[in-house]
Order: C-alpha cells, then structure tokens, then sequence
C-alpha cells in the first residue's frame, strides 16, 4: 500500500520494489559505462535509452507481440514495444506540457489508484483520427453508456445485469460505465461484488472505460469505510480498459489523478473525469480532485487544440452546489473553456436514474449535458456522425430526445436556410 505514494513521480523500475528516478540509474560495471542494466526501465509505454533519452512507444501488431524483452524495448504486460520516438530528456513527465510541475502526492485516498501510472507525453501528442479504408473520411462514433447498476442481487441471480452487457452490439467503438456500480446497503462494499461486477463488464467485446461513483466509494464509509472502497474500487477496476488490446488511439491518464482518462477518436475528444457530489466527500479532498481534474481537462482540451471537431466529458453526477467549482464559467470552471471553444461539447452523466435532457448546459448554445436513465434501461448508444453531429438512441422504443432527433447541434434549419438562397 505505501508504493501508492512513493512511485518516483510515477516511474518504478524493472517491476521491482525499489524506485530509480530517470537520471539516476546506475550501470552495472558502475564506470558508467556499460549499458547493460538500463535498458528495460518500464515506465508504462516510455523506457530509458542506453544515452539516457525517454522515448514513447507504440503498440506492435497483436501478431508480433513477444513475451520478452523485445531487445531493450519496454514489456507491457504481454505486449511490447515496436516503433518509439524520442522525447525532451526530463524528470519532468507527469504534465500535460513541458512547463507543468509534478503535482505532489498529498496522501489522499482517491488520488492514487493502484497499477502502473502512464505517463503523459511531454509534446503535442500524435494522435491522428484512424480512417476507413474507404476516401479517408471521418467514419461514425458509436459507442454504449450505462451505469447505476447493478443495486439488487437479483440482477445477477435473474441474469439482468449479464444481459445488458451481453446484449452491447457489435457496433461499438468502446464502452463507458458511469459509476455506482453497487448498493452499498445491498453490497456492504464487499470486495467479492466489485469483482463480480468485473468480471461481468469483461463480457463486453469493446473496451469499457469505468468512472467512480460515490456509491462506488464514498458511501461505503459506514460499512467498512470510503478510503477502504475507494481501495476495492482502484485494486478492481484500475486500468480495467487493459484488459482488451490496445486500442487504435493514444489513452492518456492523469498522472495525479489515474481513474481520469483522455483520448482523441475521429476528431472528438473524449475526457472521463471522477464527479461525484456525495456528503461523505471531505471538502478538502472534493476540492483538491475537483481543482486538479479542472486543470488537467482544459490541458487536454489546449495540447489537442486543432484536432478535435467536438468534446465528450464523462461522469458521475450531475450538476450541483458541490461540483459548481468544475463548470461554472463564474468561478473559470469548464463553461468557461467551451464558451470560448465555440464547438459541440456534450456532458453525459448517472447517478438520477431516470433521462433528463439539458440544451444551452450553463446557458451556452454549444454545451449540451444528458443524464442516462441508467439502472436496468438498456445502455444508451450515442452516434457522433462527421465527427461533431450526435445522436441519442435509448433502444428502448418509448424514450426519445427533444433537442437531438435530428442531430444535435441540430443544422436542418441552417441547411433549409442555405438552400432557400440556393446555397446548397
């Protein structure tokens, strides 16, 4: 447990207990001169040259990984390394930029998930959107939401909540769950219910990126207390996207912050952030993640600047006194950033169990928030077309959207405009 907080501002060497910081790795000979010994520095995707330059890696095809040390190139797991380029030789590689400090650890339970941290790149990263093999174009994003479930053990026993995972089609590009996995009168926070519930998201043929909610956590303080969840929660689903290979875009976590994730997919910005508004939060710790999370968001949003058409954020809750700090445009939260982007940007959310819908979000015209119904309603499949069009299909055949039928941002009238002046 005290490797959470002792992790060399998140590189640890050789799966080995001790921690060697970059620019300190001794040489076997001890002249310094023989490079034996450097050369597999596992830093999840980045490893030490034999001059001592960070490099990040690529994933090799799945028909090329090796269970080795791929001649000096970092081993993942089972998956190694194949093409690398150089990054700026630094101990600082915890930030989003080449200016951002290491954020220290304050000892906090939340703030330290269990795993191997990754690394942020130092540089605009190298994402590129992954084309058909068709003219090139943008395709369509799909992807399934659920979250709030399951509450009841019935709906293991009754095979409810296997099925709502089974029945994801094959359609998706990736899985989001969007927390409260459990109810903790229900579950009492028992180790063995997180596992399950794992083990049944594992169904799932996409890969699935899972958010905390206070359920998951927070709430279990009057059974076997929230920093002991927040542990149940990290040691179980901490890099559970993993568990599927790699996928076809650069997943970036936030250093200080693990169970936050980013990536960049067909010219949308994906960004999971841990929201939760939960009376059992310390306010200290609620502004410490809230602050960090806010930072971090809007860095992602500046280094990926010119690469993205749209912005999805994924949480927990929903707007509220105890997360105003991270959206309202009053206190420079990210209402502010999406006022001056000007672009698409969609919130979606649980934690109300039932759908609720909110055009012009914090009364700007682009910002868009849904909370799913979550429970037992079928997940949701959103459909983002030409990569800033989205579409809401409950799969339900009775639930449907006001402001998004037509797409949100909804155009027709644009297009009607333009093709009454012969536009179009």
């Amino acid at each position: 447990e005290d490797r959470d907080f002792s992790y060399c501002n998140g590189v640890y060497v050789n799966n080995e207990d001790e921690c060697i910081p970059f620019g300190d790795i001794p040489s076997t000979s001890g002249n310094g001169n023989d490079s034996s010994g450097r050369e597999c520095i596992d830093a999840q995707g980045v490893f030490r040259s034999h001059r001592g330059t960070l490099k990040r890696c690529d994933w090799m095809a799945i028909g090329s990984r090796k269970n080795k040390n791929c001649n000096g190139k970092t081993e993942l797991g089972r998956m190694c390394c194949e093409e690398c380029s150089s990054m700026s030789s630094t101990s600082n590689i915890r930030g989003g930029n080449k200016d951002q400090s290491v954020t220290e650890s304050t000892g906090n339970p939340s703030t330290h998930p269990t795993g191997l941290p990754t690394v942020s790149p130092l540089e605009r990263p190298s994402i590129t959107p992954v084309l058909p093999p068709n003219e090139g174009g943008i395709k369509d994003v799909v992807f399934y939401v659920l979250g709030d479930a399951p509450y009841q053990r019935k709906e293991f026993d009754d095979d409810q909540f296997p099925k709502q995972v089974r029945d994801i089609p094959n359609d998706s590009d990736f899985v989001f769950h969007v927390g409260d996995m459990q109810r903790t009168k229900t579950s009492l926070c028992n180790i063995t219910w997180y596992q399950h519930v794992a083990d049944i998201l594992r169904y799932s043929t996409s890969p699935v990126f899972i958010t905390p909610g206070d359920n998951d956590w927070l709430d279990c303080e009057p059974y076997i207390g929230a920093k002991q969840g927040w542990g149940h929660w990290r040691n179980t689903f901490g890099f559970f996207d993993s568990y599927w290979q790699p996928p076809k875009f650069k997943l970036v976590r936030q250093p200080n912050l693990l169970e936050n994730v980013s990536f960049l997919y067909q010219r949308v910005l994906f960004v999971v952030v841990h929201l939760v508004s939960d009376y059992f939060d310390i306010e200290s710790e609620r502004k410490y993640r809230h602050t960090e999370q806010l930072k971090w968001t809007k860095q992602q949003i500046a280094i990926n600047e010119g690469f993205f058409d749209s912005i999805v954020i994924i949480g927990h809750s929903p707007p509220s006194a105890l997360n105003r700090d991270f959206f309202s445009a009053k206190e420079s939260g990210i209402s502010e950033t999406v006022s001056e982007l000007g672009i698409p940007v969609v919130y979606i959310h649980g934690s109300g169990h039932k759908f609720v819908e909110e055009e012009q979000f914090n009364k700007l015209d682009n910002f868009l928030r849904i909370q799913i119904p979550g429970r037992t309603s079928n997940p949701v499949k959103v459909t983002i077309k030409n990569s800033n069009v989205f579409f809401f299909d409950f799969r339900d055949g009775n639930t449907t959207t006001q402001c998004c039928e037509n797409g949100w941002p909804y155009i027709s009238k644009l297009n009607d405009a333009m093709l009454q002046y012969g536009s179009l």
